[in-house]
């Protein structure tokens, strides 16, 4: 039997073996990346343990940011706040998810008024999902990790850093 023909995602540009399968509806990217990002959930690849675990849906977030819509504009908005609070303001990687729910306690602005869309970056010679499972064991897979959340964002803020950090200051920041 052959083995799968390669196929490049269309979010992150990873190279994977060919799979049938969903996406997720409004990030942009392959079915074999789609499956490679839950395959990283799973216990056989687990991270739990890992400061920098709660911080990787965001990277594959803004990694596959979709099309412009109100879900992929707040969206990609809202992970790379929570990026930018963790690597940049220094939030612990454990208040990823209290970050994440910040946006939705602010009544003030009706919630698609808040953000506009970001042109993303190139993601060519980025780290992406395909990396951090490809690593030999635990202690690789969780260096890899840490060094691709901090990849996605650092392409992102070359191009938009001002603005993330302006969002977090009207939105996110709880000091």
């Amino acid at each position: 039997m052959d083995a799968p023909s390669p196929e490049t995602c269309v979010g992150c540009g990873a190279v994977l073996p060919r799979v049938e399968g969903p996406v997720h509806r409004y990030m942009t990217s392959s079915p074999a990346c789609w499956a490679a990002f839950n395959v990283l959930g799973s216990t056989r690849y687990s991270l739990a343990d890992v400061p920098f675990e709660a911080l990787l849906v965001d990277a594959y977030a803004v990694q596959h940011p979709g099309t412009p819509s109100n879900q992929a504009i707040n969206s990609v908005a809202i992970h790379l706040m929570v990026l930018y609070g963790v690597i940049v303001r220094g939030y612990a990687p454990d208040q990823a998810q209290r970050l994440r729910q910040r946006p939705g306690q602010q009544r003030r602005v009706p919630k698609h008024e808040r953000f506009f869309w970001l042109t993303p970056p190139s993601f060519a010679s980025v780290l992406t999902v395909a990396d951090v499972l490809s690593a030999a064991d635990v202690q690789a897979r969780a260096d890899v990790a840490e060094a691709w959340v901090r990849d996605v964002w650092s392409v992102w803020a070359q191009l938009h850093e001002g603005q993330v950090a302006a969002w977090f200051a009207a939105y996110m920041a709880f000091e």
